[in-house]
């Protein structure tokens, strides 16, 4: 018995121990969970370096909270450089109370044993690597109070569970990919202060049942997919100072419940489909600081309330479709400093109340409907630093108190009716950017402008400012960008501009600047964009141009450059855009220029270059939009390496020297939508690869064929020139084919006779006389169905200076002939038929209508067009301009208009000429009913086009044979001449009479 005293003491001091040990080393279980946490982790640096069991007292390791000296309650590893995933062990830690894992770089899921910390009070997780779902287990922890989760890569729905979180303050999952509709659920979080939820792909309406957070302060659903209206419900949140539904797709108008919001302070509902006015009542929001209803669909005029807001102080309406005036009682919001009203519908003036806003740094009324000037009082914006007024019907000169506007940064005032000078603007020294183009601004360009050595972008374009660049400009070493485009600046360019090493844009388009292209170009290594087209340029281009390596866009057309282009053009290996049209350019085409591997577009045009294409040109594999060699006196043969511009929409390498065939390799670009060869002296059969251009591509080229041209003739001798034996066959074969021709048409003739002797012709020449010749003289037309053009008596007068001599092109056997060039570009001839008297009208003028107002016919003169008035004295006739002059100009080898009547006609041309009279008269003679006979076939009635193509004309003496049968017409007198000595057969008007002076015509061809 005595033994039991000493035994309860034994135990007793057992316990003692066991206490005093326990206080020293807390429980050892909560050690391993530590260090098994360690083991799932990986810790960068020195995280979790004190981790260990050599230092068994962990409630002093770096991160741990214990409480009492005796249990983990709090874990904060934040920014530790931690990868790895969540270990699913921390769930094991039970009295676990914050547990924050925040800014590492942790992936994985989010372990669901969590949600056996019963006692835990805040979770975050925010700012990691993490994927998966959230757990809705979470939901069951029922002491949680902060869960801040966002900014990972989590996926699929919010967990209603969440919802059943009675004591939950903060629910914070932004910046997730977290799909679905917002719980309803989350309604019943009574304490809820702040609901982040923005940065995610949530859709569906916004749950009405949010209005029961009554507690909420803070609600961002912005960037989501959320649609529908805005609830009126949240106008019961009395406590929310933040709402930011930005960029969603909400509909409807914005609720007047908003307005029983007293607490808001912030609103921003930009970029939503939002419609109909502002609701007056969002006007009583007194705490009010910033208002965004930018890019929504919003009508109707801003409400003078606004003034109300006296707390305001950023207004962003940008966007939207407000019109009317702005109120003046804007003037009453002296705290505001940002007001974005750009792209609205905004009319009237710019109210002077605005200039009592005396904050104001950013002010941006762009792209509206406001007219009249800016009103003096903003000269009262002392900290105003940027100033956007342009695309308005602004007008009127700069008031002189913008002068006191000295931290001005960047200011916007084009596409307006300004005048008078921009010195009032320029009293800053801190501009970036300054752009006041499409304008009628006058003056110099300010020197002030030097003195902001910060301008990056100055925009003068479009102006009306003279004199001299000025050389301050050199100090604004930050320049990337000059545009002083379409002025009337004159003089040369300032060297000091050399010193803007920063330049990467230059633009002084349709200037009057003059002088050289300056060396110092080349000095500047960022240059992209050199743009000096239509001014006074003269000299060469210098060599140091081409040092330009960064050069995208050179524009050097409309100047009077001249020189050789030189090979070092081929160092702009970066080159898009080259333009040196409308010099004097001259030499050969460097080959170099096959090294711009880049070129996009290639114009040359309207120089003097000469010698071959380079064949080098076909490297050329990038090129789209145009290549364009016109107007030069290149020589030799189109190069087939172009064949290989495979993207190549345009080339143009009319009016040159070009010989040789057409390379098929061209026709094959399926690309090309304009191709013009015309006016060169190319030759060959097109064959069917150039069948889809008209045949006005290839004008001017009389030894092409086939395609759209006529198909070829088989030659039997290839040669230049023929030898004298050869002539005389030609000769020879050419009379025998004309007396066979006669005899087919006399014994066709002789079918007929009696058949044509029944007909009567059913032509019938309508005219209009006017009694006045002040009358108004309205067009005729022969043949409405084909007639796409109108001709008007006073556009033909003057067109030709009132048939001036100076347009006279030639005389037929009833009238003269005119050029006429007339508005539209078209040139025609005018042939004036003289009212001698009405037995003559009928005669000449009325025949010469009747007959080629029925008959279509390629080697037939066209008449287009008919004008009669009585009271001028003669009438017009419109007929087919034909460039290249009459046969009779060529046969006598008389210069006319066209400078290639110098050169002879060979024997190929003479064969064609001879051709195509014969089709023309066969046409006339066999496939017209009646048959016409035109009585006056000379070589100056065969007018030829410019593929050397004849054309009969001339029918005024022109007479059908039922016509001439008909022995009850009065109309006849036989004592008036028909035809023309030394052309006309003896004896009476028959088939074969009119084909004697056909003969006659193919004699002096073959002579």
């Amino acid at each position: 018995m005595e033994l039991l005293p000493l035994l309860q003491q034994f135990v007793l001091l057992f316990l003692l121990l066991c206490c005093s040990f326990s206080s020293v080393f807390p429980r050892s279980h909560e050690l391993g969970i530590l260090l098994e946490v360690k083991e799932s982790l990986i810790a960068g640096g020195e995280s979790l370096s004190d981790w260990n069991r050599s230092n068994p007292n962990f409630c002093k390791w770096s991160g741990v909270t214990c409480r009492s000296g005796r249990v983990v309650s709090g874990l904060n590893l934040s920014d530790s450089s931690l990868t790895g995933s969540i270990p699913p062990a921390l769930g094991r830690l039970q009295n676990l109370l914050h547990l924050d894992l925040s800014s590492n770089a942790l992936t994985g899921p989010i372990p669901t044993t969590l949600a056996n910390l019963s006692v835990l009070e805040s979770l975050l997780l925010f700012t990691n690597d993490l994927t998966g779902r959230i757990p809705a287990q979470l939901g069951s922890i029922k002491t949680l109070r902060v869960v801040k989760i966002g900014n990972n890569w989590l996926a699929g729905e919010i967990p209603a569970s969440l919802g059943n979180l009675p004591n939950l303050v903060t629910l914070g999952l932004a910046s997730c990919t977290l799909t679905g509709p917002i719980p309803p659920q989350l309604g019943r979080l009574g304490k809820l202060d702040q609901l982040v939820l923005q940065d995610n792909q949530l859709y569906g309406p916004i749950p009405p049942e949010l209005g029961n957070c009554s507690s909420l302060t803070v609600l961002a659903l912005s960037n989501n997919k959320l649609n529908g209206t805005i609830p009126p419900e949240l106008g019961r949140l009395q406590n929310l100072q933040y709402l930011n539904l930005l960029n969603n797709s909400l509909t409807g108008e914005i609720p007047r419940q908003i307005g029983d919001m007293t607490q808001l302070s912030y609103i921003n509902f930009m970029g939503n489909q939002l419609h109909g006015p502002i609701p007056r009542e969002l006007t009583k929001l007194g705490s009010l600081y910033n208002l965004d209803l930018s890019e929504n669909k919003l009508t109707g005029e801003v409400p003078e309330e606004i003034g109300n807001c006296s707390s305001l102080q950023a207004a962003d309406f940008f966007g939207n479709h407000f019109s009317g005036k702005i109120p003046a009682t804007i003037g009453r919001l002296q705290r505001l400093s940002f007001l974005h009203w750009r792209q609205n519908e905004l009319v009237g003036e710019i109210p002077v109340e605005l200039g009592n806003c005396t904050q104001l740094t950013t002010l941006d009324l762009a792209d509206n409907f406001l007219s009249g000037g800016i009103p003096e009082t903003f000269g009262s914006l002392r900290y105003l630093e940027q100033l956007m007024l342009y695309n308005n019907s602004l007008q009127g000169p700069l008031p002189d108190s913008l002068s006191n506007l000295r931290n001005l940064t960047r200011i916007n005032l084009s596409t307006n009716k300004f005048n008078g000078s921009i010195s009032p603007l320029c009293s800053s020294s801190s501009f970036l950017s300054f752009d006041v183009t499409d304008n009628s601004f006058s003056g110099e360009v300010p020197p002030q402008l030097g003195n902001s050595r910060s301008l990056e972008r100055l925009r003068l374009g479009n102006n009306r400012f003279t004199g001299e660049l000025p050389r301050t400009l050199g100090k604004i070493r930050a320049l990337s960008l000059l545009d002083i485009s379409g002025n009337s600046l004159t003089g040369v360019l300032p060297a000091q501009l050399a010193l803007c090493k920063n330049l990467t844009h230059i633009d002084l388009n349709d200037n009057r600047l003059a002088g050289s292209i300056p060396a110092w170009l080349g000095t500047l290594p960022l240059l992209g964009e050199l743009k000096l087209s239509r001014n006074q340029f003269s000299g060469p281009l210098p060599p140091e141009l081409f040092k330009c390596s960064n050069l995208m866009l050179l524009y050097l057309d409309g100047n009077s450059l001249n020189g050789t282009l030189p090979s070092e053009i081929g160092n702009l290996e970066v080159l898009n855009f080259l333009r040196l049209d409308h010099n004097q350019f001259s030499g050969h085409i460097p080959p170099a220029l096959g090294n711009l591997s880049k070129q996009l577009e290639l114009r040359m045009s309207h120089n003097s270059f000469s010698g071959e294409i380079p064949a080098e040109l076909g490297r050329l594999q990038q090129l789209q939009i145009i290549l364009d060699l016109s107007y030069n006196n290149l020589t030799g043969s189109i190069p087939p390496s172009i064949g290989k511009l495979s993207t190549l929409e345009a080339l143009d390498l009319s009016h040159n020297q070009l010989q040789g065939r057409v390379p098929p390799q061209v026709g094959e670009i399926r690309s090309l939508g304009y191709f013009n060869v015309s006016f060169n002296r190319l030759e060959g059969d097109l064959g069917d690869r150039f069948q889809r251009w008209k045949a006005d591509s290839f004008l001017g080229n009389s030894k092409l064929c086939g395609g759209p041209l006529d198909q070829c003739r088989r030659s039997a001798n290839k040669h230049s020139s023929l030898s004298e034996a050869a002539i005389v066959v030609l000769s020879a074969i050419t009379t025998l084919a004309a007396l066979a021709l006669l005899g087919l048409g006399l014994t066709f003739f002789c079918k007929r006779r009696r058949e044509y002797l029944r007909a009567r012709s059913d032509v019938s020449c309508i005219y209009s006389s006017s009694k006045s010749s002040h009358a108004h003289r309205r067009p005729l037309f022969l043949n409405p169905g084909s007639m796409k053009r109108e001709f008007r008596w006073d556009d033909i007068m003057e067109a030709t200076n009132h048939l001036g001599d100076e347009f006279v092109i030639g005389s037929g056997g009833s009238g003269t002939i005119y050029r006429a060039e007339l508005r539209n570009g078209d040139t025609v001839a005018v042939k004036k038929v003289p009212w001698k008297d009405e037995l003559m009208f009928n005669k000449s003028f009325a025949r010469e209508v009747k007959t080629l107002g029925r008959i279509r016919h390629r080697h037939l003169v066209k008449l287009m067009g008919y004008c009669c008035n009585r009271g001028a004295g003669f009438n017009l006739l419109i007929y087919d301009y034909m460039e290249n002059g009459s046969l009779w100009d060529w046969l006598h080898r008389q210069p006319g208009v066209n400078n290639k009547r110098k050169q002879c006609l060979d024997w190929e041309v003479r064969m064609q000429i001879a051709l195509g009279l014969v089709r023309g008269v066969e046409y006339l003679h066999h496939d017209c009913v009646p048959i016409i006979l035109h009585r006056d076939i000379k070589s100056s009635n065969v007018l030829l086009d410019s593929d050397m193509e004849a054309h009969l004309g001339d029918f005024g003496l022109a007479k059908s044979v039922v016509e001439f049968y008909d022995t009850t017409s009065t109309t006849e007198s036989n004592s008036l001449f028909a035809g023309s000595y030394g052309y006309i057969a003896p004896g009476s008007l028959t088939l074969l009479s009119s084909l004697f002076p056909n003969f006659w015509v193919f004699f002096q061809l073959s002579v």
